[in-house]
């Protein structure tokens, strides 16, 4: 669809997150693109290669959803309630939190005469529990509330696909940078080795996880903003990364291998994640670049650079 403005004009959902202080100033980096964020609060950028314009408010109010122009012509969602401790991952807000915005973007965005895009921030949560390595077409049996959540939400896109507008699903595996919530076990781990305190691993230690920086996460939305993609994509670094493996690389990288790592018994039974990234590779482009190494050093030197 043509802009009758001549330029895109791409809304951002939760730009203030963790991956839309990513993503934000990379869009903004294109010349002739205007940036709508929609945020709690003040978006940091504004000396970048486009205007960044900030619209205050909750995606779950319908008001808000009235105050935006019809020019948009995309839609990056990145926006999500996030239940970090696992009592929250099954209540009820959870699905009101994440889908209510999307009931929204669907209603009102059909007063947007030239949208052509919606890219959609989902998770591996939408995956059924399993050792195997998971292709996008792996069993979809969400456990939790909140994947169930997520993968709602690519079906309620799907109204989106009825009226020829390109929807993207990006199912993210564990997203970190600095700033990120510190109770997941990458930051704990972290500042316990920059602490010198010894390194918990639980079980045997083959529990896995992919881990993916954000800058890597943010070029994924780029590439399919640049190729206006369509369709589901996993994106991860594609390597699983045992948690005796992470204990050992953040001992190395954070502590110079001076702190103990200590093994502790566990009942819990979950293999993790082993995720396949070779269609995002293939169709548009994706090749991580951060490795959990280089990824840990910049965590390191953006916590000493830090004001205290």
């Amino acid at each position: 669809m043509e802009n009758s403005n001549s330029h895109p004009v791409i809304l951002v959902t939760g730009g203030r997150g963790l991956l839309g202080s990513y993503v934000v100033p990379l869009l903004a980096k294109n010349h002739g693109v205007e940036v709508i964020v929609v945020a709690r609060g003040p978006v940091v950028p504004s000396s970048l290669g486009s205007p960044v314009t900030t619209i205050t408010g909750d995606l779950r109010d319908a008001t808000l959803w009235e105050r935006l122009p019809d020019t948009i012509t995309h839609v990056v969602h990145l926006a999500a309630f996030i239940p970090w401790k696992p009592e929250d991952k099954n209540r009820a807000r959870v699905v009101i939190d994440n889908l209510t915005p999307i009931a929204h973007l669907i209603e009102h965005s059909q007063r947007w005469p030239h949208l052509a895009q919606v890219i959609y921030s989902c998770s591996v949560s939408v995956y059924s529990p399993s050792g195997k390595i998971l292709t996008e077409e792996s069993p979809k049996h969400p456990p939790t509330l909140y994947g169930a959540a997520k993968l709602a939400g690519e079906k309620l896109l799907d109204c989106c696909e009825a009226r020829n507008v390109a929807t993207v699903s990006l199912r993210f595996s564990s997203l970190y940078a600095r700033g990120q919530y510190e109770g997941t076990v990458l930051p704990i781990m972290v500042n316990r080795a920059m602490q010198k305190q010894e390194l918990l691993v639980f079980g045997d230690g083959s529990r896995t996880q992919d881990f993916l920086h954000c800058e890597d996460a943010a070029r994924a939305v780029m590439l399919c903003f640049q190729k206006q993609a369509r369709g589901t994509y996993n994106v991860g670094s594609g390597i699983a990364v045992t948690m005796l493996e992470l204990a050992e690389t953040v001992n190395r990288v954070c502590a110079d291998g001076q702190v103990k790592i200590v093994q502790r018994p566990s009942t819990d039974n979950d293999p993790g994640i082993r995720l396949d990234v070779s269609k995002a590779q293939r169709e548009l482009d994706y090749q991580p670049q951060i490795t959990l190494e280089v990824g840990l050093r910049k965590l390191i030197g953006e916590s000493e650079s830090a004001p205290s």
